[in-house]
């Protein structure tokens, strides 16, 4: 929060020198003379580069890029009597681009804050978990549904438990959520843990909310133990590239290791256990890159 104001209160003052620069004499004759173009431009970038999505996730650099060539458009198409280049309207003109350039750098620099403002609330308010993440109670039909199909037709079907390793929540917090009371710290994880997963199952994979516990459960029909196990190294590498939160994984395979839901998730937490204290990937077979898609 203290950066988003910062970063706001800079773009300010900013400016406030950006449209009286042509006042600013200091007991001397002012020889600035910014053309209204300028001023145009210089708005147009602040509000773009704030508001406008696709605008806001270009770099810095194709930024300023982007609007020194608008402004060069806009003087060559209106003039107003004042040539681009040569003696001193070289220097003015030079002047010009790169006040734009600053705005545009402070205005990435609120844009990139507010960004991250929405990212903190939206995870803390736990906003956009519902559209893939339920409660047991609203898919307990569908789990058990799929059993029943697993059981009819001898399909593979797997059970595995997320957890975020309680060591790595503290180091992977969000500089803003700091600022926040330590009793969001695992929420806010969670919720953002939520999107890396959701990201990295396929439509038919049933994510159940166990937040209470500070864990997901992950049903996934048409899919051997093998195949699962491939799944938790693409959601643990996601969350390890995306939060910086390693993630512990136990997975339990229908029929071979149990036949109720229940007692699916019942080994599936064994197996989180073990695999907290030794390593997952040198226990995994290699897959092919088309083996791996699920």
């Amino acid at each position: 929060m203290k950066r988003l104001r910062r970063s706001v209160l800079a773009l300010l003052v900013f400016l406030a020198i950006f449209y009286n620069i042509e006042r600013l004499d200091f007991g001397q004759q002012n020889v600035i003379n910014i053309q209204p173009i300028v001023y145009l431009v210089g708005f147009a970038a602040v509000v773009s580069v704030i508001f406008v999505p696709i605008l806001r996730r270009r770099s810095v650099v194709v930024s300023i890029a982007i609007w020194i060539g608008v402004l060069v458009v806009g003087k060559l198409i209106m003039p107003e009597g004042r040539p681009l280049w040569g003696g001193i309207y070289t220097y003015l003109s030079i002047t010009e681009a790169v006040l734009v350039a600053m705005l545009v750098v402070l205005a990435k620099n609120v844009a990139r804050n507010l960004f991250e403002f929405e990212e903190v609330v939206k995870n803390i308010s736990f906003a956009d978990m519902g559209r893939r993440v339920k409660s047991l109670s609203e898919v307990e039909d569908d789990i058990h549904g799929e059993l029943l199909r697993s059981r009819r037709h001898h399909y593979p079907l797997t059970v595995m438990v997320v957890q975020p390793d309680p060591e790595s929540v503290k180091a992977a917090l969000h500089r803003m959520v700091q600022e926040v009371q330590k009793a969001m710290m695992a929420r806010y994880v969670i919720a953002s843990l939520a999107r890396v997963i959701g990201g990295q199952l396929r439509r038919t994979d049933i994510v159940v909310d166990q937040h209470q516990q500070g864990r997901f459960v992950i049903v996934s029909p048409d899919t051997s133990a093998a195949h699962s196990a491939v799944l938790a190294e693409r959601i643990k590498t996601a969350a390890t590239e995306k939060l910086g939160v390693e993630l512990s994984c136990g997975i339990a395979s229908f029929p071979d290791e149990a036949l109720t839901f229940t007692e699916l998730v019942s080994q599936a937490e064994a197996q989180l256990s073990e695999s907290k204290s030794m390593p997952v990937m040198s226990s995994l077979p290699v897959y092919t890159a088309n083996e791996t898609k699920l």
